[in-house]
């Protein structure tokens, strides 16, 4: 890692603890501590097994992908690959910091090509882009019965047009047809760029996107014609974003004070939390998403506060230290196999 990216991730992190730091100010902090400190242990004791099951859960999603691209001896080793990436993840906006890590680790502790690391990988992320999706339009039909359209106004357009430009972008990536196209248009372009030079950077770059396009619809290809890695596929993705809801809601009723959101409030509060997570590092968007929608749905904000700090404590910093130490796990595993 050179210097600057380095510098860059501090700050992105430095940036989402400043804004998590924040948010426990205005809601006080006194308060915010007191309620956690009243929170039921059995409740949250269920909290972190569901989300050990759903590590679980991702982890057999990927490792069906996998096996569904052809890849060979991919066994126990894709558990601490999944954690390491999570972590990264879970550290760097956009949630994708990881990824690339997750796909060349798959090469060195299997074998198999990086191009079958990274379409997997694509695949995953478009499945759970769009379930995220689907449940955001969910929530936000809940939203608007219980609140009316005027207070969740500029939340439903945001989502709407952001989630519209995702399908479409989806969708175009799917049609054959269109990724020849951007394909031809992108190596013509680099080729004028680079006055018909095929050795030049730009052409080589249009050639390494060309290969990402072309990784992705090859992985969406292979969903669609093997039914058992399709279907599994999906049904883990529906119970992985079940299982993320469902916590939530059971962080809300370990608080004490007898807090009361239904189970579409949960689901409302964990896809705009995701969604924003995506922008802000370490948890710090999923605190102010499900910090928001508590509010709105009428709960006081140092009882919401809570319950976003607990859900993050109880799902994004565990991830951290999990992926820590199988970071460590994989490191000393490379070192003995390269001693031999």
């Amino acid at each position: 890692m050179d210097i600057g990216r380095k510098w860059k991730d501090i700050l992105y992190i430095g940036l989402g603890l400043f804004l998590i730091s924040v948010l426990l100010l205005r809601a006080d902090v006194t308060d915010t501590l007191d309620i956690l400190k009243g929170t039921r242990i059995d409740l949250i004791a269920l909290v972190l097994l569901l989300y050990f099951f759903n590590i679980f859960c991702k982890v057999m999603r990927w490792h069906g992908l996998l096996k569904g691209m052809g890849a060979r001896n991919t066994g126990a080793i894709t558990l601490p690959i999944f954690l390491a990436s999570l972590a990264l993840n879970n550290s760097t906006p956009g949630k994708v910091g990881g990824e690339p890590v997750r796909a060349i680790m798959l090469k060195e502790h299997t074998g198999n090509g990086i191009s079958k690391g990274i379409a997997t990988i694509f695949a995953e992320k478009s499945m759970d882009i769009l379930t995220i999706l689907f449940l955001a339009l969910l929530g936000l039909i809940y939203l608007v019965n219980e609140l009316g359209f005027e207070d969740v106004k500029w939340m439903v357009i945001a989502i709407c047009m952001g989630g519209s430009i995702i399908v479409l972008v989806i969708l175009l990536l799917v049609n054959r047809r269109f990724l020849e196209l951007v394909n031809s248009k992108m190596e013509r372009t680099a080729l004028t760029l680079s006055h018909g030079k095929r050795g030049s950077k730009p052409y080589r770059i249009a050639i390494r996107l060309q290969g990402a396009i072309d990784r992705y619809h090859s992985s969406l290809r292979t969903i669609v014609r093997n039914p058992w890695c399709g279907t599994g596929t999906i049904i883990l993705t529906i119970a992985i974003w079940i299982n993320e809801a469902l916590r939530f809601y059971l962080v809300v009723m370990a608080l004490p004070g007898n807090v009361q959101v239904t189970f579409m409030g949960a689901v409302a509060a964990i896809s705009v939390a995701n969604i924003l997570g995506f922008i802000l590092p370490i948890g710090a968007g999923n605190v102010f998403g499900s910090k928001s929608i508590l509010e709105l749905l009428s709960v006081k904000e140092t009882t919401a506060m809570a319950a976003s700090l607990l859900q993050v404590a109880t799902s994004l910093w565990i991830s951290i230290p999990l992926g820590l130490i199988s970071l460590a796990y994989l490191r000393t595993r490379s070192k003995k196999a390269g001693n031999q």
